[in-house]
């Protein structure tokens, strides 16, 4: 089956398999930002054996960098042109509105040191879904490969983990190769997301983990009337959310888990909702339905008649 970029996960693919054939020393790994997302790639490459994280810049806890010096091996130093110089591919794992200026930083260090030469054939990569290659301009513009590297996973807290996940990647050859071998040795699946589409695709990541989220919220609001608190509530819903992942799951298309009122052409029951939903949440239950009723009939478990009598009623 063809599907949208497949060529370049093909091409990514083999750039990963070659790279793992012919490279037979470890990939030295630096991180610049030890926040959530870069402490997950710390934590995870500490397990793959074909990547070991060496340079580190020191955050502003001190506690943190002292937890740091102990690892063995591993440079931690507020100099990030000393994180580049140690490793092969440093990882900018800092907010997105900090990169262009971290990276300039970055670039400003190197040439004061004179390691221009010395890092010319390095790579950068940065991790934001969002930003194309432009904030790296500062370190490409020294020969530094420029890519990036997105873990399409969230980071709010706890153990992250990178097997099975989708990793987007960009840049030129040799970061993309970089990334791709990097994704790779943590168990994770790259594929190419070019600059002119990092907004769409990070819009995907968003509806898919944010808005899940936020849907979640409506309904524990909701739920909370017929429980003790709205923790209860959470833990109530929690199971009904599992299994719609399991369903998922079973699925190659996401519109073929849909189950519910629309899926059913059940208008009575559209029509309650929209009776007793507070005012501040039927502009979303409708926009969300009007969604849902298109999934319905394309799925055919309606047909074009009850698609158009039910978005009549979501339209008033």
């Amino acid at each position: 089956m063809r599907t949208p970029g497949g060529e370049c996960v093909f091409i990514l693919q083999t750039l990963v398999l070659l790279s793992s054939e012919e490279r037979k020393d470890t990939m030295k790994i630096g991180i610049i930002g030890l926040g959530k997302v870069g402490s997950a790639f710390l934590e995870a490459c500490e397990t793959a054996a074909a990547l070991q994280v060496v340079s580190v810049k020191a955050g502003r806890s001190p506690e943190s960098a002292a937890r740091l010096c102990g690892k063995e091996g591993l440079l931690v130093t507020a100099d990030n042109a000393g994180v580049l110089s140690a490793a092969d591919v440093v990882l900018l794992t800092v907010p997105d509105g900090q990169i262009a200026a971290v990276a300039a930083y970055l670039a400003a260090d190197v040439a004061a040191a004179g390691l221009q030469e010395k890092v010319s054939r390095k790579v950068c990569l940065h991790c934001s879904g969002s930003l194309g290659l432009e904030p790296l301009a500062a370190l490409s513009a020294l020969g530094i490969h420029c890519g990036s590297l997105h873990p399409l996973q969230s980071f709010a807290g706890g153990r992250a983990v990178f097997q099975g996940i989708g990793m987007a990647v960009d840049g030129d050859e040799a970061a993309q190769q970089a990334a791709c071998f990097l994704a790779s040795e943590l168990q994770a699946h790259p594929f190419s997301v070019p600059a002119s589409e990092r907004c769409a695709y990070h819009a995907a990541a968003c509806f898919c983990s944010n808005y899940l989220v936020t849907l979640t919220a409506i309904a524990q609001q909701l739920l909370a009337r017929w429980t003790p608190d709205q923790a209860t509530a959470l833990q109530v819903l929690l199971p009904l959310l599992d299994g719609t992942v399991k369903n998922l799951h079973q699925r190659q298309l996401a519109r073929a888990a849909l189950t519910g009122p629309i899926a059913r052409g059940d208008a009575g029951t559209v029509a309650g909702h929209l009776q007793v939903l507070p005012e501040e949440l039927q502009s979303v239950y409708r926009e969300l339905a009007l969604q849902t009723v298109a999934l319905a009939e394309a799925n055919g478990s309606i047909d074009q008649a009850a698609a158009a009598k039910m978005q009549g009623l979501l339209r008033g």
